[in-house]
């Protein structure tokens, strides 16, 4: 789904298509936000924009196509180069997950533009996990972009706060 298909969140989602017109964003992304209200969608978009063979747009404002292989795979969460880590089944993040994408971001991207590293439900990461990512967040690397996704954003280290530019989503109107 393209940053277009987005319902709300106007604001957020303009500053988004204007860094990835720009080349400007940072290497490391907050999305903090209420549940439910689209910041998993977001980050996947982005993840399209920043890979999409054909994106659409003008030079100020880019978004993905939504149709070529590339947003077709990002959508499916079969493309190599957008890795996403979620809480497993005892609801938290582990060091060992935190670990391999970290690893995985240090190689170029495989057949994209640019590595995106989405961590969903960030907050769900111990503090370990945390520590471990901290690292990769002060030196990222150079074809990396981190989207950390979180409904309780004052959960996270606050070195990890400190070093992704948050990016408040707020609740959708009816």
């Amino acid at each position: 789904m393209p940053l277009r298909a987005i319902v709300g969140h106007h604001h957020v989602l303009a500053l988004l298509r204007r860094g990835v017109a720009r080349r400007s964003l940072p290497p490391a992304l907050l999305l903090a936000g209420p549940s439910g209200v689209g910041k998993r969608a977001m980050a996947g978009a982005l993840a399209q924009a920043l890979n999409c063979s054909t994106p659409v747009g003008t030079d100020d404002a880019i978004d993905a196509c939504g149709e070529c292989l590339s947003c077709r795979r990002i959508a499916k969460g079969v493309h190599p180069d957008v890795v996403v880590v979620e809480p497993g089944e005892n609801g938290s993040i582990k060091i060992e997950q935190v670990r391999d994408v970290i690893d995985r971001a240090q190689y170029r991207p495989f057949e994209g533009r640019v590595r995106v590293v989405i961590i969903d439900q960030a907050d769900a990461a111990g503090d370990d996990a945390q520590s471990a990512l901290l690292k990769t967040l002060e030196e990222p690397p150079s074809a990396s972009t981190f989207v950390l996704v979180s409904s309780m954003p004052d959960a996270l280290l606050a070195t990890v706060r400190s070093r992704c530019p948050r990016l408040r989503v707020g609740p959708l109107t009816t």
